[in-house]
């Protein structure tokens, strides 16, 4: 996972604060340079409902973006003397276009961003922009919760949720580098799903297919274990696996997340629909929004 530019979004929002911490902190770690983002989206609202003159709406538009401008030159000022190259860009477009625009112009490795939503119907899909940006974009997305820590210079312990019917492995191998570069443990979590009618299901076979699932879940953790060995023989690797049960597969990782104080979360996503779709898909909405944590969403 190789990162050398971070782009990192922001509105003004205190979840892009929380986000431009996370960044820095893995700046610093790798080396990396980050490119601010000021998406501006110019809205014009119907003449007979709001009779607002273009020039006014467009004055307001150029404050704002001077603004952000203001605030770049002080945040880089603020990176470059901890060492970390930073660089700025405002853009007008709408905000998902525009970020996934600026990312691949721009060659950006991992994009940083808050995920909270702007209006009632948004909080329930993640947040419209952080949902549209997940599902576009061609590089790794970390999405960071407004109330994160004041202060990031530690990650412990690092949660991988695992579809064990699935044969993609790239959260996993993720987890495994940053694991080694934050030295932090790593646990890869199975959520056995249960309906309403799984309860019928004598517990003994419920508890048979939990263990088959440990199987296959230790054998891929075995399996990325050995093959990160092969280029990195000195790495030092704490992974453990657990599988656990639960009738809402999203809740479940979150309390287990919660109990546990995971720091950071790393997860793949694709676009599976029907009864196969377990942790994945739009489930992952779910967890994100739901998560304590920080929430990496790499590509399958």
């Amino acid at each position: 996972m190789k990162i050398k530019k971070i782009l990192w979004t922001t509105d003004g929002s205190k979840e892009s604060d929380s986000a431009l911490r996370y960044a820095t902190f893995i700046a610093e770690k790798l080396g990396a340079e980050i490119l601010c983002l000021f998406v501006s989206e110019i809205s014009f609202p119907i003449a007979s409902l709001s009779p607002m003159p273009e020039d006014f709406i467009m004055e307001i538009v150029d404050k704002t973006e001077k603004k952000f401008e203001n605030r770049f030159k002080r945040v880089s000022r603020r990176l470059e003397k901890r060492g970390i190259n930073c660089s700025y860009k405002v853009v007008r477009d709408t905000t998902a276009k525009g970020i996934i625009k600026t990312a691949k112009s721009c060659d950006c490795d991992l994009i940083v961003m808050g995920k909270h939503g702007q209006g009632f119907i948004q909080r329930f899909i993640i947040g419209s922009n952080t949902s549209k940006v997940l599902k576009s974009s061609p590089v790794p997305v970390l999405c960071v919760p407004g109330r994160g820590r004041k202060i990031v210079n530690i990650v412990e312990n690092i949660l991988v949720p695992v579809d064990v019917s699935n044969n993609t492995d790239s959260a996993i191998s993720s987890s495994l580098e940053l694991a080694q570069l934050f030295n932090s443990s790593v646990v890869l979590l199975y959520v056995f799903w249960l309906n309403e009618k799984a309860y019928d299901i004598p517990p003994s076979m419920v508890q048979r297919f939990m263990n088959k699932a440990h199987k296959i879940l230790d054998r891929k953790a075995n399996q990325a274990k050995k093959k990160f060995l092969r280029t990195k023989k000195e790495a030092k690797l704490n992974i453990n696996t657990q599988v656990i049960h639960g009738t809402s597969t999203s809740s479940a990782i979150r309390e287990y997340a919660v109990k546990n104080k995971f720091d950071f979360i790393i997860m793949n996503t694709n676009d599976r629909k029907g009864l196969s779709r377990i942790i994945l898909g739009s489930d992952a909405e779910r967890i994100i929004r739901e998560a304590p944590c920080p929430v990496l969403v790499v590509r399958p």
